[in-house]
Parts: C-alpha cells; structure tokens; sequence
C-alpha cells in the first residue's frame, strides 16, 4: 500500500482557490442597460407632461415680463408687474381670504377621520349607502352646488336663516355682506371635500390590522384611547396626503367663489381669492402680463407650502 503525502513547500505555494488572486487578464462583464425601450414607453406621457404643464409653466414665467396691447402684441417690461403687484393692496387681501378659506376647509379633515372610524365599525349597516351619500358632493357640478347653496344663504328665505331662527338668531345676508360671504364659500367648501378626505381615510383605516384593537381592548383601552393611540397614528399617511391635496385645490378657488357670489357682487374686492384675482386681472381688465405674474406668485405659493408640508411630515407621519 502507497501513501500519497503532499510536501509541505508545494501546500504553502498552492494557496486555497478562495485565496486565490483574481484573474486580471479576464475582461471585465459591462453593466446591463435596457436601452431605450422604457424610455420609449414612457414617451407619451413625458409629451404630454412637458406639453401641458412644464411648457405652459414656462411661457407663463415669460409672459409675466411683459405688458399686452388691447388687440394683441407684447413688449418685454422686466420686473414691472411684479413691482405693481408688490404695491397692490388687492394681492394681500386675496392671499389673506383665499389663508381663511383654506384653514376653514382644512378643518373638515378631523371631521373626515372621525366619520372615517364611524363608517368603519363592524357590523354597521348601510356603511356603502352612507359613503355614496358623502362622496356625490365631491362629483357633483360645482356650479349645481354652488346655485343650491345660494339659495340656502338666501337672506330673506333660506333654508340657513330660517334653522337660525328657530333659537331666536337673526341671520345676515350672507352672500351680499363682507365677511360673511367669505365665511359661507368656505363651509360650502368644507362640505364639498368631506367626501373625498372619507374615501381615502377609509382605505387607509382598511389596512389597520384589527389585532391592535383587540389587544388595546384586553388592557382596557377606552374608545377614545384607541382612537387617539391607534388610529390616528397609524392613518397619519393618508392624513398627510388629504391634507397635501385639500390645500392645493384651496389655493385654487374660483368656481365655488364665482358662482355663489357671483362677478357683479359688490362684496367682491373683499372676498376674491388669488385665482379670482388672476382671472378679474388677465380676462376682465385684459392685463395678460400683470395675470401672469399673479400666476407665478400663486404656483410659488403652492411649491413653499408643499415644501414645508413634506418637511414637516417626516416629524409626525408614521412610516
């Protein structure tokens, strides 16, 4: 019998293949790219991005440095506008309603969550006929809501009024009084977003496991303490997405605005927002140059907003 032994200089000169140098004369694999297919897919889409809202944004920035004539015809007049818009009273009180009108509507998300958890009780009966009833205002026309509404705010036979009467309150002309009007555009408002918050707060309380309630009930967690301890916390995403859109569109009121009041009201200049800012400027007054600053101002508006919006999610909104 031969025994095969391996000298110890050829173990020490054959190290493992695990130690082994890497083979450099071997050419090295080129990162895979899918080449311009996605982007070939995701074409139409950038066209119509770019073609609907990057490009109207930037002909817009352009157009607010220059001044146009009744029949059409510009002139490039620099930072002239925005220096006329700084020195207008108007922009400070169409930037103050439209902050009032936002805060009244932005008041109806708490409202939203708390229907939100009611519809979501097990066992309730009629919850899907009760979401429709909540979401068809958020479908409906908004001119269809604004004229039922002008008619309820009727200060001499509406609906409001007379509820008011009944514990003995005199109730204001409300679309025809300063203040007042503001007030009301906005609890139309309010009342018109409920629908949308609710569906979205629904679902997100859908992918709340019901395990938490169960054991938060075992150590004696009142109603409350769920709600405020559970449920909240964990429906803080879709709180923050309701509250991202509720604002946006806030800042873009103009067609409750128009058709509750109305162009001709007196109480106009103080109530206009922003938007109906804009419009009176580039379509009533025909100052195409001087709207289009005050269009810049708003989308700048929005974007700071937003952008402290998402800053300050990331201290409340649970992951």
């Amino acid at each position: 019998m031969t025994i095969h032994t391996q000298r110890p200089d050829a173990a020490e000169a054959s190290p493992p293949p695990e130690t082994r140098p890497a083979d450099r004369s071997r050419p090295t694999q080129a990162p895979r790219t899918d080449g311009f297919w996605p982007w070939l897919f995701v074409l139409p889409l950038l066209i119509g991005v770019g073609t609907f809202f990057i490009w109207p944004i930037l002909q817009t920035f352009y157009y607010s440095f220059t001044s146009w004539g009744v029949f059409g015809g510009s002139s490039f007049t620099g930072l002239a506008n925005y220096t006329r818009l700084i020195a207008d009273p108007q922009l400070y009180q169409s930037l103050l309603n439209t902050i009032v009108y936002t805060v009244i509507v932005l008041l109806g998300i708490p409202i939203a969550v708390w229907l939100a958890s009611l519809l979501n009780t097990p066992g309730l009966r009629f919850a899907q006929f009760y979401r429709v009833l909540f979401f068809l205002p958020y479908v409906a026309m908004p001119a269809a809501i604004a004229l039922v509404w002008r008619i309820m705010f009727n200060g001499d036979f509406g609906i409001v009024n007379s509820f008011l009467g009944l514990f003995g309150i005199a109730g204001p002309y409300w679309i025809s009084t300063p203040g007042f009007a503001l007030v009301a555009v906005s609890l139309v408002g309010l009342w018109s977003s409920l629908g949308f918050s609710m569906i979205i707060l629904g679902a997100g309380l859908k992918d709340i496991p019901p395990e938490l309630y169960e054991a938060a009930e075992l150590d004696g967690a009142s109603r409350w303490r769920q709600f405020r301890s559970l449920t909240v916390p964990l429906l803080s995403p879709s709180i923050f997405f309701v509250l991202i859109v509720t604002t946006i569109s806030s800042f873009q009121l103009f067609d409750l605005l128009y058709a509750i009041l109305g162009p001709l009201n007196p109480v106009i200049p103080k109530t206009m927002s922003l938007v109906f800012y804009f419009y009176n400027s580039g379509f009533v007054d025909g100052d195409k140059g001087f709207a289009a600053a005050i269009a810049m101002v708003i989308f700048l508006l929005i974007g700071i907003i937003t952008v402290i919006q998402f800053r300050v999610q990331k201290k409340w909104v649970q992951s």
